[in-house]
């Protein structure tokens, strides 16, 4: 439940980066807590789509960029596949929406939930065994 909050909180909020001008890499990394080298996975992956500044290539993170990457941080931290994670970025790309990003996090739920019942159950089965 916190998870769907934080994540809804996240994915509807204020955009903006903390500063006006477009963030490299390095800046981006140590905002969201990552390394640079899980930016460059997701962008390799197609999750994230930096723009280059001319001229010497470097990526540049606009604010949307770094939502993005938030996003993915968030999805990432919670085990969620990159498969997963791409339907969630286009949902909120295209039309700005969470309908995905509720789908994601409510599919991940349940899958807890059904591995801790089946552990449940499993561990009741065993203790009935050894009595």
């Amino acid at each position: 439940r916190a998870a769907r909050e934080a994540l809804e909180a996240l994915a509807g909020g204020e955009t903006a980066a903390p500063s006006p001008h477009r963030l490299r890499i390095g800046e981006v990394a140590a905002l969201i807590g990552v390394r640079t080298s899980a930016l460059r996975v997701w962008e390799e992956a197609g999750l994230l789509v930096p723009g280059r500044e001319h001229g010497t290539g470097y990526r540049v993170y606009g604010p949307a960029d770094v939502r993005d990457a938030r996003v993915v941080r968030a999805l990432r931290r919670s085990h969620h596949l990159f498969d997963r994670i791409r339907p969630v970025l286009d949902d909120l790309r295209r039309e700005g929406s969470t309908e995905a990003l509720r789908a994601a996090v409510e599919a991940r739920g349940q899958a807890l939930t059904a591995r801790t019942r089946s552990m449940l159950a499993g561990a009741a089965a065993l203790h009935a065994y050894l009595e």
